[in-house]
């Protein structure tokens, strides 16, 4: 099984975070989320959250392949593949998360590894991770906008 990981934030560190995820063996749609991500939120936070959001699909769904995560960030994929320590502490929650399910996989029999691709490639999940964020911020926009009609 094949997962292309993304993800971005709006600002660089902080605002907006979003990710996104497709498997197309399973779901051509894909799947993608925002959420606020304050201070702290680096672009590196978002692409460890849509590993750790596909993972929870797959462990969820108890698929019995070995997976593949595919990703632009090279970072990312040395760090899931043991080569890099994860070094910054808003990265090791979601980095141990992540190695936490993993793990839990790789006791069914299912091995995880990445690997990294070009941004070419990746297309459909920075897609699902930059429309998370479009959303993200019309929601908040319009929420602003009802706080202040209601006065």
């Amino acid at each position: 099984m094949i997962i292309y990981v993304d993800g971005s934030v709006t600002g660089n560190p902080g605002g907006v975070v979003g990710y996104g995820w497709i498997c197309p063996e399973v779901d051509k749609a894909g799947f993608g989320a925002a959420f606020q991500g304050g201070e702290s939120a680096t672009n590196n936070v978002s692409e460890w959250m849509a590993v750790v959001a596909a993972l929870i699909f797959v462990l969820a769904h108890r698929r019995a392949d070995d997976i593949t995560i595919r990703s632009d960030s090279e970072l990312l994929v040395h760090q899931l593949n043991g080569e890099w320590r994860v070094k910054h502490s808003n990265l090791k929650p979601i980095a141990a998360i992540a190695n936490m399910m993993i793990e839990e996989l790789g006791s069914l029999g299912v091995s995880v590894t990445s690997e990294w691709i070009s941004r070419e490639e990746n297309r459909a999940a920075d897609h699902l991770s930059r429309k998370a964020i479009k959303s993200q911020l019309k929601e908040r926009r319009q929420m602003t906008l009802r706080e202040a009609s209601d006065g």
